[in-house]
């Protein structure tokens, strides 16, 4: 739930605080009419010294209700309103004769007791318990008295003790039903604060949700707009089939294509992480590939993996930064002189399919920390015999490493390998659906694991090599 704002908190803090001074309010009024009764009684019976108690009490009750409305002497009005309605009864009952002769008027302090304890906060809540049990206690025990006490004559004491609990009672009662009244509308007013806030906060929430989906979805509009078209790579391959499934809006994973000089390149990119991470660096890794290619002249394959990774290194400053981030890349080289096509993989796939077998070219970790110069000389190029049945594939480690929760293992690169040779006899395009629907089935309801990027290509037939001819021309002869 959302955090309450300062304007809301102090609109509590007001509904509180207005609640209580309706109950102070209720007190002062209820106790005051009582004590206008006792004083009217007390002058009746001439008795105009004891008149003086519910008399002081009555001013003390004004002078603290009209206070009791401004900031600055709001306290001192509550302590007066209370102190006057917990000490003012044990001092009538002394003046009107001790327990017995009073009909134990001190319990007129039990008003102000419940409204001490339930208003008041802290030391002070305690404070006032302590007073009125420290008086009732000594009051029940000594039952102190005037040496010459003021008696109600003709008045048994029988009756005055029914005329005070039968208005004491009543009298705690309103006041503690009014409490409990005034805690009820201020809990409601707070839940409803408190709701309020909340849908605030999740509207708010959704708002920026809805803002921040829409901002990564336009960049990921942007990404996928750094993709080859289709149709400009035509005059390379026969058949394209791409799936390209993204964790998140934006992710790591990239297709790049260009042609420079004699040579053209088509290349499938996994860079470190998925998401906004991963496709800032796959904004990166096509800078500098476009680096690469377009100033360098005639590069193989394996060359452009090296110096990707040299400028990449270059460009995080890793030496310095200790960054370990990278591009991982599968790269296919066709070299228009002399109608070859080579390959170079450095962390991700490449599946190499002739009729119903299948090579899958050893591939090289893309560990930064593994990637010294001499190992980046070691990488491995490898050339491509295309025939008429030829198909290559390319792919991420998101493939392989998907995982599932009720196999408890990966998809692995054997597996992959097993349900493309599965559909080898069909199509290009069944067969990549045959994929999908395999990987789906086995991945069930399990969230991906990383960017997913599958790439089908069957290269054109001025690819193929002249022994491939030369063997198709005596097949079909």
């Amino acid at each position: 739930m959302g955090a309450l704002s300062p304007n809301s908190e102090r609109y509590i803090a007001l509904l509180r605080l207005r609640s209580e001074r309706r109950i102070f309010f209720i007190m002062g009024v209820a106790m005051s009419l009582c004590a206008a009764f006792w004083m009217g009684w007390c002058l009746l019976e001439g008795i105009h010294t004891a008149a003086v108690v519910p008399g002081l009490y009555i001013a003390l009750a004004a002078l603290s209700l009209a206070g009791l409305w401004q900031a600055r002497t709001e306290a001192v009005a509550r302590h007066t309103l209370l102190l006057a309605g917990l000490l003012l009864p044990f001092v009538f009952q002394v003046i009107l004769g001790g327990t017995e002769r009073s009909g134990l008027v001190m319990l007129w302090c039990l008003p102000s007791l419940v409204a001490a304890v339930n208003v008041q906060r802290g030391r002070f809540r305690y404070g006032y318990l302590a007073i009125t049990g420290v008086l009732l206690t000594v009051f029940a025990a000594f039952d102190p008295m005037l040496v010459q006490p003021v008696v109600l004559e003709g008045i048994p004491s029988s009756t005055l003790l029914a005329f005070n609990l039968g208005t004491i009672m009543p009298a705690n009662f309103i006041l503690a039903d009014r409490m409990l009244a005034a805690q009820r509308d201020l809990r409601k007013r707070v839940f409803a604060i408190q709701r309020e806030a909340e849908e605030r906060f999740l509207k708010d929430l959704e708002d920026r949700n809805r803002g921040m989906q829409q901002s990564l979805d336009y960049a990921g509009r942007i990404q996928m707009a750094l993709w080859p078209e289709r149709e400009r790579l035509g005059y390379l391959f026969s058949d394209l089939h791409i799936h390209y499934r993204p964790k998140e809006a934006v992710g790591g994973d990239l297709i790049w294509h260009a042609r420079a000089e004699d040579r053209s390149y088509f290349l499938v990119l996994d860079c470190t992480g998925h998401g906004v991470p991963g496709s800032l660096m796959s904004m990166l890794i096509h800078g500098l590939l476009n680096e690469v290619v377009h100033t360098g002249r005639n590069l193989s394959a394996a060359q452009v993996v090296r110096r990707t990774q040299q400028l990449l290194d270059d460009r995080l400053d890793r030496r310095r930064t200790g960054n370990t981030d990278g591009a991982e890349m599968a790269v296919l080289c066709f070299d228009h002189s002399n109608r070859k096509v080579t390959c170079c993989t450095l962390g991700c796939g490449i599946i190499v399919q002739h009729g119903g077998t299948a090579t899958h070219l050893r591939s090289h970790s893309s560990n930064s920390s593994l990637m010294s110069e001499s190992r980046l000389n070691e990488l491995r190029e490898f050339e491509v015999t295309v025939t008429a049945d030829t198909r290559l594939f390319l792919y991420t480690d998101g493939v392989a490493d998907q995982f599932c929760a009720q196999d408890q293992c990966k998809f692995s690169r054997t597996r992959l390998e097993r349900t493309l040779l599965e559909a080898a006899h069909r199509s290009a395009a069944e067969q990549m659906d045959h994929f999908l629907h395999t990987f789906e089935t086995w991945r069930g309801e399990t969230p991906l694991v990383d960017d997913l990027l599958l790439v089908s290509v069957v290269p054109q037939a001025c690819w193929r090599s002249v022994q491939a001819e030369e063997d198709d021309e005596q097949v079909a002869a």
